[in-house]
């Protein structure tokens, strides 16, 4: 009975529409061009940048400012105020040969052709290009000149995706956790199974962002971010304990961005900053928690999130000079403060390194000319002190 009731459920899901990104709220770009940034300031690192219509997500909103998650799948910071929300409704394609394009601007390569009276959910309608789901073929940009709000009837030829084909070769799925595997190539449509890192699966067609695969017997499209064509070595088994006397495992540090990674004092971002650890650095694992991993790197030890630590070295970190966690290096050279002056105007002066909000509650904003005096300085950030008051600073607003 109960095998008969699991038959039967998954029937139900795989009768799912593929077009199921409508379930997620969209939003598009109102400007020419929007600035995405590595944190939620002005003066942030810029990552790239957008153009009018682009659609994305909004994961959350603080201040201004909105943590998002572009239709490429692109994350980062930019401001609300350049963001509008989109509205959803049915459209029909006016032509044969109508272009699903990956970006909103004809430069973008075409991933599929839609044919005539094809019927598609518009996600968000903007200036030019109108962001769509068209259904197995996935979502996309058309022209909205080529859409129609009433139907039309379809011309009998048919859409065609343009999809690369014929890769037919084995592959491992690779990240922090388990990966979905999707109905369609869309990261909102029905999710099939789900399946471990180090799970062998065999590519049926590759593309820029989704893979077609096959796997335990089910059919269906992966992130290509999450396949990789070397198989991974064997899983080591975890340490019980988070006693530094005795060994853990290692695991690698990644990130998207591939910036180097926060370790914190404690389990949690409530914790300080102790340093940061390169994209691609072999740490070790002294205690696996729900969220943050206790580790251990050239002698020193720290929290840091498990979502930013795999078990295999990452195959684009090129040859990183490392050396046994379990090794302590050298003490480092005892920092000497100094005075210095600041070079810029209304310079925010953080309560904590690295907390981008801490403008509501900070200590304050220093002015060009103002002499501090500099505590420690990682490069990026610089502690200093100023009339009796002792904050963080963007070290590249001191003069040297």
């Amino acid at each position: 009975m109960k095998k008969r009731l699991f038959a039967l459920l998954l029937v139900l899901v795989l009768l799912i529409p593929a077009g199921i990104a409508s379930a997620a709220t969209w939003y598009r770009v109102n400007t020419t061009s929007l600035k995405v940034r590595f944190m939620p300031s002005e003066n942030a690192e810029v990552l790239g940048s957008y153009r009018k219509d682009y659609a994305l997500t909004i994961k959350s909103t603080k201040d201004g400012w909105s943590l998002v998650t572009f239709s490429n799948g692109f994350q980062g910071y930019v401001q609300t105020k350049y963001l509008t929300k989109g509205s959803s409704y049915s459209a029909w394609i006016y032509s044969d040969d109508t272009a699903l394009r990956k970006g909103p601007d004809g430069s973008f390569a075409a991933k599929a052709n839609l044919a005539r009276g094809l019927k598609v959910k518009v996600l968000t309608h903007g200036a030019s290009y109108d962001f769509v789901d068209a259904g197995s073929l996935g979502t996309g940009y058309v022209r909205n000149s080529l859409l129609s709000k009433k139907k039309i009837a379809a011309s009998g030829s048919a859409s065609t995706s343009n999809e690369v084909t014929g890769a037919d070769y084995d592959a491992w799925v690779m990240g922090t956790g388990k990966v979905n595997l999707r109905q369609s190539a869309n990261s909102n449509a029905a999710v099939i199974a789900s399946y471990a890192p180090g799970t062998k699966i065999h590519v049926i067609s590759h593309g820029p962002t989704w893979d077609r695969v096959t796997v335990d017997g089910n059919t269906g499209w992966m992130m290509t971010k999450f396949i990789s064509t070397r198989e991974p070595a064997p899983t080591p088994t975890p340490a019980p304990t988070a006693d530094p006397g005795k060994k853990g495992y290692t695991a690698y540090v990644v990130s998207a961005n591939k910036k180097a990674v926060h370790v914190r004092k404690g389990p949690s971002k409530n914790y300080s900053v102790q340093f940061s650890v390169d994209y691609g650095t072999p740490v070790l694992v002294l205690d696996h928690g729900k969220t943050y991993d206790k580790i251990k790197v050239n002698g020193r030890t720290g929290y840091m999130q498990n979502s930013f630590l795999q078990l295999a070295k990452p195959s684009d970190a090129g040859n990183i000079v490392t050396q046994d966690p379990n090794i302590t290096p050298a003490p480092t050279p005892k920092f000497e403060a100094y005075y210095t002056t600041v070079k810029v105007n209304d310079l925010n002066f953080h309560k904590q390194k690295g907390d981008w909000a801490s403008n509501v509650d900070g200590v304050g904003r220093l002015q060009l000319g103002n002499v501090v005096k500099v505590l420690s300085n990682d490069g990026s950030w610089a502690k200093v002190e100023y009339n009796g008051k002792t904050g963080w600073v963007h070290s590249e607003f001191l003069n040297d």
